[in-house]
């Protein structure tokens, strides 16, 4: 809930920046405008000669189509909750297809509605005569045990959002486990009031009251906390 409350508030002050006629809603002009401070249109089908432009027109085009995935009611810009589906598409149950469409797109380049061990690395040739460096060794162990989850050796669409789309749900237990450990004075797994007053340097620097700021909204503000 930090994790996802941050991101929210995030983009809730973007959309304010971003709507610049202030009517509630943010057009795809606007959208330029206070990205680039002007408003740019790409033909989708004319490649550009210059790399890095083709490469700006092919991201560009890549927020668009997004912009356009968001924008559920199809009028001529995005409410705060389409905005926060534009910026935070893994934070919406609607546009996850899309957010496998778009990984798939970028990394399975055989289109076989897969991604290959080899795909998952990139453009990393091994060189036979050379052991593979630490970091290739890393992403390989994270594609074989934390990703593919059926050992077939690719990673499905379901396997495939499992790396696109960060999962903080071990690292906020890693945080709840490390605040116990710390603070639980009489080893009985719980954290009462006197042992948090006494320990509310560490509470309040912890990720799990977003260093706390929580603790003092409405939203997050409950008998837990």
């Amino acid at each position: 809930m930090s994790f996802k409350h941050y991101a929210m508030q995030e983009a809730k002050q973007q959309f304010v920046e971003y709507d610049k006629n202030g009517d509630g809603s943010v057009s795809w002009d606007e959208y330029n405008i206070q990205m680039y401070d002007r408003v740019i249109d790409f033909d989708e089908n004319t490649a550009l000669d210059d790399a890095e432009e083709e490469s700006f027109r092919q991201l560009h085009l890549k927020d668009k189509k997004r912009f356009e995935k968001a924008n559920q009611d199809s009028g001529p810009g995005l409410n705060l909750e389409e905005f926060i589906a534009f910026e935070h598409p893994e934070e919406v149950d609607y546009m996850t297809e899309f957010v496998i469409q778009e990984a798939l797109e970028e990394h399975d380049k055989n289109g076989d509605g897969f991604v290959s061990l080899e795909e998952f690395l990139g453009d990393y040739r091994r060189d036979p005569t050379n052991e593979d460096p630490e970091w290739i060794l890393v992403e390989k162990d994270r594609f074989l045990n934390d990703y593919d989850k059926d050992t077939d050796g690719r990673l499905d669409p379901q396997e495939l959002l499992s790396w696109v789309v960060p999962n903080n749900q071990g690292i906020a237990q890693e945080e709840a486990l490390h605040l116990i450990d710390e603070m639980d004075l009489n080893s009985d797994r719980k954290l009462s009031e006197a042992e948090i007053l006494e320990n509310q340097d560490l509470f309040l620097t912890s990720e799990a009251t977003d260093y706390g700021r929580q603790l003092h909204d409405e939203y997050f503000y409950h008998d837990e906390l």
